[in-house]
């Protein structure tokens, strides 16, 4: 009895362990950064973001443009194209298991 007990107790652990990794995997990142490069011609279309972190680490992130992705500008609805290098943008990304997804980039 105490045996199936065990084993029934790992069982839930184990799957609450491989529900929490995938919620953590699949939470969105928000970063403040500068427009390195708009592909609008790739396919799918890529946006490449530069950032610097609270401790001075640069981060780049490179990130695919989906039909759900929100792109703002003053507020205002906008495309892709209405980015340029050098832009200052607020980007919302996650991480995918083929890569990641730009949920919402809001040009400051």
């Amino acid at each position: 009895m105490k045996i199936k007990f065990n084993v029934a107790f790992l069982i839930m652990f184990f799957s609450l362990l491989v529900s929490w990794n995938q919620v953590m995997a699949e939470s969105p990142v928000k970063i403040s950064g500068k427009v390195e490069a708009v592909d609008t011609s790739a396919s799918p279309q890529t946006l490449v973001v530069k950032s610097t972190g609270a401790k001075g680490r640069e981060l780049t992130v490179g990130c695919r443009i989906e039909d759900k992705t929100i792109i703002k500008a003053g507020g205002h609805s906008a495309k892709l194209t209405n980015l340029r290098a050098g832009d200052r943008v607020q980007l919302t990304y996650l991480r995918v298991e083929d890569g990641l997804i730009c949920l919402r980039i809001e040009k400051k």
